[in-house]
């Protein structure tokens, strides 16, 4: 598993480094609209694994608006129509549909979130590319996650005793968590050495990495509490090692939404 993991990661890298570095923006956008299709597909596969029948298509359409709305604001700012009319939509056609009344709650429900949880999470990577210093931050944002990540695996996997949250992950261990902890906070303060970062001070290096991982674990347990709800042990298996796009986003997209209000008012 963990050389999966390892060829996975290193075979993305070149994409990551040019779409993230070299190339303007859009490309970064036309990639984020592509893992939205997936993650979004992914989402409403397990949620039929429950029985429920969310609205694939128009999810995916409005999906595809919030990321857009995220790059650059649509009809001149108002993008919250194409929401409002999206999500109008998605419900009068579930009022008209030749599907039996019973479950009309779980299909909306299920088509909004795959909406708001995947799509609207992963916009607010785009946010953060088209702000002040975006690359540099995105790349922080990566290095940060994918360091909790490999902290997490590499000391849970082997010293692992106590258990994190086993109703939902019985994996995960209070020693990985740690593992994650330093491990970001570690990254974090490599990233503020190193040349491309904006001024970074030390605390707050050290301090965003620990919050950045506390809320990417976050993320991957809601990622885990899905998945569990619907029975299955990836939401994909799009990726070697990792399983499907939400399987490996999980925790950036928790992070991206809190790293950009961080921004915001630092």
């Amino acid at each position: 598993m963990l050389y999966k993991r390892v060829i996975s990661g290193l075979l993305f890298l070149p994409i990551f480094y040019l779409v993230i570095w070299r190339l303007s923006p859009p490309y970064f956008t036309v990639l984020v609209l592509a893992a939205v299709a997936v993650g979004q597909y992914e989402f409403y596969r397990m949620a039929r694994a429950r029985g429920i029948n969310p609205d694939t298509v128009l999810g995916s359409v409005m999906g595809a608006l919030v990321v857009l709305e995220s790059h650059h604001p649509l009809l001149f700012g108002m993008g919250k129509i194409y929401l409002a009319a999206g999500l109008l939509l998605i419900m009068i056609v579930r009022l008209f549909s030749p599907r039996p009344v019973e479950g009309a709650v779980e299909d909306i429900s299920s088509t909004f979130t795959g909406i708001f949880y995947v799509a609207m999470l992963f916009s607010f990577q785009i946010a953060i590319r088209m702000g002040t210093n975006g690359k540099e931050w995105l790349v922080f944002l990566y290095f940060v996650i994918w360091a909790s990540d490999i902290g997490a695996y590499s000391i849970g996997i082997p010293f692992g005793k106590h258990r994190l949250y086993e109703k939902i992950s019985p994996k995960k261990s209070i020693e990985g968590f740690i593992g994650a902890l330093v491990a970001s906070a570690g990254v974090a303060l490599l990233c503020r050495r190193l040349w491309f970062m904006p001024p970074l001070g030390l605390w707050e290096a050290v301090v965003l990495g620990l919050v950045l991982a506390g809320v990417g674990t976050l993320g991957d347990l809601t990622e885990s509490l899905l998945k569990r709800a619907a029975g299955v042990k990836d939401s994909g298996n799009l990726i070697p090692g990792h399983g499907g796009i939400l399987d490996r986003m999980d925790s950036m997209m928790f992070a991206a939404p809190v790293l950009y209000y961080y921004l915001r008012i630092r």
